[in-house]
């Protein structure tokens, strides 16, 4: 995974954080919380390796953490685990298909909620759990999985975007033939 879609992801989560925790509509409309967060674990799981991984969780995980009620480092630590399941198993996956991405962002919006309560249950936090909890995790993940492909698409474009646009930007051109001319161009300017 490149910086700009790194960036780029980044970003995008921090601001689905931030309009989440502050925009109460859709809570109150399904009568559960809802955390797209596992959806950018999804995708930095399957399109980076372990460095967007632990960045992701790191800066997006106490964001979260810092705008809502949850003791420092629960989501860090979901986010975290999430992804690396779903990394480990990126292999298999058939990531370019649409039902896939569905599956995978379903699986992941279910995780992230049941790997939060099971860390606050070994901190001896003692979260509120019932029947509500269930329908949460399953509203959260129908959520996610709807969600998933199109975060997917939205990140792709801006992958495809950013990738044109830099390599145009920094060498005027776009192949690696034409960079390799570049490149022998600057070297008999400087000769």
């Amino acid at each position: 995974m490149s910086r700009p879609t790194f960036t780029c992801l980044i970003l995008m989560a921090m601001v689905v954080t931030y309009m989440q925790s502050h925009w109460s509509m859709m809570e109150g409309m399904w009568r559960a919380q809802i955390d797209l967060l596992p959806v950018f674990a999804a995708f930095a799981a399957l399109h980076g390796g372990l460095g967007p991984i632990i960045g992701l969780a790191l800066i997006a995980g106490s964001w979260l953490d810092v705008l809502s009620a949850n003791p420092l480092g629960t989501s860090l630590v979901s986010l975290f685990l999430t992804a690396l399941i779903l990394h480990r198993l990126h292999e298999v996956l058939l990531k370019g298909q649409l039902a896939a991405q569905f599956f995978v962002c379903l699986a992941a919006g279910a995780f992230g909620p049941t790997i939060s309560c099971l860390f606050l249950w070994g901190m001896s936090m003692q979260p509120l759990a019932g029947w509500g909890t269930l329908w949460q995790i399953v509203v959260n993940a129908m959520i996610c999985g709807v969600a998933g492909p199109f975060i997917f698409l939205i990140l792709r474009f801006f992958f495809t975007r950013f990738r044109f646009a830099l390599a145009t930007l920094l060498f005027g051109c776009v192949t690696t033939r034409h960079l390799f001319i570049f490149i022998i161009r600057i070297l008999v300017i400087i000769i």
